[in-house]
């Protein structure tokens, strides 16, 4: 089988992540897969690369060349499927698959509720030319049915998934990399794997994570993600004399040690779908604390492994913060219920590779 992606960026997020992880396990299926990427390619396009996945940038300024080039790409590869990720290259991919007889599967990996009413528009007006979308979260399958008009039996829900292998508790791990950075026994870490973007808010976190630290000193924040709100954030730690107890680590290979070294994750986006480091994070056995959007408080049980407040509630988050510093028994409770409701994972990639195959032949269905 021959399968053409279709990405809007390789740099390091979610949705990037998720098709590397994808592309891999496809391709050691035994089938071809080569990736477009709408930007110029970024870091998670030399990872595919590393992997023996054929990555190609058809950047441009002009959609119209961008969209001329899907269809030479098309006309050349001859995929049994294209599969469109984020919203550029979905409206893209749909456009130059008009009027031809492409299998085009898209899988969203954003909220567009928070779309301008125009390319929500856009949206579903090209939607018809989709043979299958794939949603990776309820929420995302619920407001395409109901706000946009999707037909229900073209919306398939697979959820977003880990690779557990990559992803596990290692208590060794934690006292190793915790005297790299030489932390103390009882302090108290907390931490944040995203992008340094506004749609991400990291301003909330470093002014409620302020609010705890002025309370207790020993209180640390690990920034895991690079991004274009770097320059503030550092002239926000600078101005408020948090350089010695907030640590902007850039992105980074190794997630899963930053995740052992943490007591507690936090993300505080303004929007998300089901966002990866969330599920991350679980599997390692943290409370999350998590703003209430998306699928985000289908994985945080309120009070159970973590606390869900409102975006940017700078007050309400840093009471959550305050509570799991000061009590011990209810993070490590917390704790062990992130490991449990971690175990609801699903893996994906199989899932995937049977979608595909169904497609192709023209078998697939809902309940399949």
């Amino acid at each position: 089988m021959k399968i053409l992606y279709i990405i809007s960026s390789t740099q390091t997020g979610g949705a990037e992540k998720a098709l590397s992880v994808l592309t891999k396990a496809v391709s050691k299926s035994g089938n071809q897969v080569k990736v477009l990427c709408i930007k110029r390619l970024g870091n998670v396009a030399v990872e595919m690369e590393r992997n023996g996945i054929e990555v190609k940038s058809i950047h441009s300024k002009l959609p119209g060349k961008v969209i001329q080039k899907i269809r030479e790409e098309v006309k050349s590869f001859q995929p049994d499927i294209v599969h469109a990720m984020l919203f550029r290259a979905i409206e893209y991919a749909r456009l130059a698959c008009a009027g031809t007889k492409v299998k085009l599967i898209v899988t969203p990996h954003f909220d567009l509720s928070k779309k301008p009413f125009l390319l929500r528009l856009l949206d579903r007006f090209l939607k018809v030319q989709d043979t299958l979308t794939v949603a990776e979260s309820l929420s995302t399958a619920d407001y395409l049915i109901k706000h946009q008009r999707y037909d229900k039996n073209k919306v398939y829900l697979l959820p977003n998934s880990i690779d557990k292998t990559q992803f596990y508790k290692d208590i060794t791990l934690r006292e190793q990399e915790r005297a790299r950075y030489g932390f103390h026994v009882k302090t108290i870490v907390f931490i944040c794997v995203a992008r340094l973007a506004g749609v991400k808010d990291p301003m909330t976190l470093l002014q409620a994570f302020r609010n705890v630290w002025l309370r207790h000193p020993q209180v640390r924040l690990i920034y895991v993600g690079e991004g274009e709100e770097r320059a503030k954030m550092e002239r926000y730690i600078r101005q408020s004399g948090m350089k010695d107890c907030v640590i902007l680590a850039g992105e980074q290979s190794q997630v899963n040690a930053y995740l052992n070294m943490a007591d507690v994750f936090v993300l505080p986006s303004l929007e998300e779908s089901l966002p990866l480091a969330l599920l991350e994070a679980l599997q390692v056995g943290l409370p999350c604390v998590v703003s209430n959007v998306g699928d985000m408080p289908n994985w945080v049980e309120h009070g159970k492994n973590g606390y869900v407040f409102q975006p940017q509630d700078i007050t309400l988050l840093s009471c959550f913060l305050n509570l799991l510093v000061e009590n011990e028994s209810t993070r490590l409770e917390m704790g062990e219920n992130s490991l449990e409701k971690a175990s609801q994972i699903t893996d994906n990639l199989t899932h995937y590779q049977q979608i595909y195959q169904q497609v192709v032949s023209g078998e697939f269905s809902r309940e399949n």
